[in-house]
C-alpha cells in the first residue's frame, strides 16, 4: 500500500496549528505536529517527511536554526522547508535563503495558495525521490558482478545488466531483452527452469533457487546458479533473477573428486604393491641369507628404499585425502595430520568444541585443506618448533585459528615467499568459495596468526542447505 505524504506542522501555537489542520485535512496528507523547534528536529529525523512548514518565531529554537541543523544533518538535508512567517521583510526573508529554506508563505496567508504551493513542492520531492531511488537501483544493476535480469510473467526479459551480458557472450545488455531467458539456457535445462519459474510466479516465493546451464552466442556452455524472487514491477507481477556463475566453484568440486579417487587409486593399487614388495624382500632375506657384503647391502639398499616408498605414499594420502576426513570427521583427521607433523618437529596443540555432530562435508574438506597449508607454512617458514590449532563453534559460522610465535613476516605479496604466496590465495580461494574469509597478521615482534571462518549453512553444487 502506498504512504501517504506526510507534512511536519511547526508551530509553538496550537491555534495555528489548528488553522493549518482545518487547511489541509482531507487533502491526501498525514500530517504531523511538533510544538517547538526541538521536537521539530527530532520528529523530522524520526518520520522523514515530505514537506516541512516551519514557523519563525519559537521559544526554544528558532526556525532559521532548526532550517540550518536540517540541512547541516545528511539525512534530512535535502527535506523541503517552508517557512511560514508574520514577517515580511527583505531581511527576513534573506536569513531564510540564507539559512536553506525552499519558500516562503506570509501570514496571513491565502488558503487557496498554501494548498497549491503545498501540493506543488511535495510532488515535485517525491519526483525527486523517485528519480534518486531509479539513479541508485541503475547504478547498482549496472555494477552488480553477477547477471541480473527482471522477467515478465511470461518469461520475457525486460531488463538486462552488462553482466548478464557477458555471461552469454551478448555484445550489448539491451540485446537480450524481448528475449526469453528459457531460450538462452542447455536445452536439459529448459523444462526444469519452466516448472521453477512458474512455481516462483504463482506461490509468490521470497527467494528460490536452481542450477542450470547458460548457452553463450559463441557455443560455450556456463554452468549458473538463479536466485529468483517475485515482485510487483510496473503494477504487474514479475521476477527478478540473478545469475551467478558457478564455473569455479564445479572445478573447485571436480578438483577435489579427483584428488579424492586418486587417493583410492594410490591406496588401492600403488600403497599395497610397495607394501607387497617391500614383504617380499624381507622374506627374501630371511629364507635366502647372503653371505656377500656388497649383495646384502644392496638387498638392505632395495628394502629401505621399498620402507620409504611406503612411507611417501602414505604421506601422499593423507594429503590428497585422509582417510580419516570421511570416516571420523575433521577434528580426527587433523589430530592424525598433526601426529605426523610431530614426526617432522612441529608440535601441534589441538583445541575444538565443534560437538559430536559433523559438519557440512564441503565445510570440513576446506577447513582441513586450510589448516592443513596453515601448518606447512609454519613448518617451512616460521622457524618454530610449536603451533596452536583451534576449532570453534560460533552457531552461524565455524572458525578455526592456526597460531604460531615463530618469526613471522609482513604478510603482503612483495615480502611473503613464493610458496607462502600461493598457499595463502588458496586458502583465500577455499573460504570464498564457500562464503567465508581468511585473515592473516603477523605482528612486528614475531609469530602468525591465521583465522578462518566459515558459515555453517553453506551449499555447494548439488547440494541441499540444511
Amino acid at each position: 500500500m502506498t504512504r501517504l505524504p506526510s507534512i511536519l506542522i511547526v508551530d509553538d501555537l496550537e491555534s495555528s496549528r489548528d488553522v493549518m489542520h482545518e487547511m489541509l485535512m482531507g487533502q491526501g496528507y498525514e500530517l504531523l505536529f511538533a510544538a517547538g523547534g526541538a521536537e521539530a528536529l527530532r520528529m523530522a529525523h524520526d518520520h522523514m517527511p515530505d514537506l516541512i512548514l516551519l514557523d519563525l518565531m519559537m521559544p526554544d529554537i528558532d526556525g532559521l536554526t532548526v532550517c540550518r541543523e536540517l540541512r547541516a544533518n545528511p539525512q534530512t538535508a535535502r527535506m523541503p522547508v517552508v517557512i511560514v512567517t508574520a514577517l515580511d521583510d527583505r531581511k527576513a526573508r534573506l536569513d531564510g535563503i540564507s539559512a536553506g529554506c525552499d519558500d516562503f508563505v506570509t501570514k496571513p496567508f491565502d488558503r487557496r495558495e498554501l494548498r497549491m504551493r503545498v501540493r506543488t513542492i511535495v510532488n515535485l520531492n517525491r519526483y525527486r525521490l523517485l528519480l534518486d531511488e531509479q539513479q541508485r537501483f541503475e547504478m547498482l544493476f549496472s555494477r552488480s558482478p553477477n547477471g541480473l535480469v527482471m522477467l515478465a510473467h511470461d518469461g520475457t526479459i525486460t531488463l538486462a545488466n552488462p553482466a548478464m551480458a557477458h555471461l552469454v557472450a551478448a555484445p550489448q545488455a539491451e540485446q537480450l531483452v524481448g528475449q526469453q531467458l528459457c531460450d538462452l539456457l542447455n536445452p536439459t535445462d529448459r523444462l526444469r527452469f519452466q516448472h521453477w519459474f512458474e512455481q516462483l510466479m504463482t506461490e509468490e516465493s521470497a527467494l528460490s533457487q536452481l542450477n542450470a546451464s547458460l548457452v553463450a552466442q559463441t557455443g560455450l556452455h556456463r554452468p549458473v546458479e538463479l536466485d529468483g524472487s517475485w515482485f510487483v514491477w510496473a503494477d504487474a507481477p514479475a521476477a527478478q533473477i540473478v545469475v551467478r556463475d558457478i564455473s569455479d566453484r564445479i572445478k573447485a568440486d571436480l578438483l577435489e573428486e579427483d584428488r579424492r579417487q586418486l587417493a583410492f587409486d594410490l591406496h588401492d593399487e600403488v600403497a599395497q604393491t610397495a607394501t607387497a614388495v617391500y614383504r617380499q624382500l624381507e622374506q627374501f632375506q630371511y629364507d635366502f641369507p647372503i653371505r656377500r657384503p656388497e649383495a646384502r647391502a644392496s638387498l638392505e639398499r632395495a628394502i629401505e628404499l621399498s620402507r620409504r616408498m611406503i612411507s611417501e605414499t602414505r604421506r601422499l594420502l593423507a594429503g590428497l585425502r585422509p582417510t580419516a576426513l570421511d570416516d571420523l570427521g575433521l577434528v580426527a583427521a587433523l589430530r592424525l595430520h598433526a601426529n605426523a607433523l610431530a614426526a617432522d618437529g612441529l608440535e601441534v596443540v589441538l583445541h575444538e568444541d565443534l560437538g559430536s555432530q559433523r559438519l557440512a562435508p564441503a565445510v570440513e574438506i576446506a577447513l582441513f585443506r586450510i589448516a592443513q597449508e596453515a601448518l606447512t607454512n609454519v613448518r617451512k617458514h616460521a622457524a618454530t618448533s610449536q603451533a596452536t590449532l583451534t576449532l570453534t563453534n560460533h552457531g552461524a559460522h565455524v572458525r578455526l585459528c592456526v597460531a604460531d610465535q615463530g618469526r613471522g613476516f609482513a604478510p603482503s605479496a612483495t615480502t611473503a615467499p613464493l610458496g607462502q604466496q600461493l598457499g595463502l590465495r588458496t586458502m583465500h580461494d577455499r573460504a570464498a568459495l564457500l562464503g567465508g574469509r581468511v585473515q592473516l597478521t603477523s605482528p612486528p615482534e614475531g609469530g602468525t596468526r591465521l583465522i578462518a571462518e566459515l558459515p555453517l549453512g553453506v551449499r555447494r553444487t548439488g547440494e541441499q542447505e540444511n
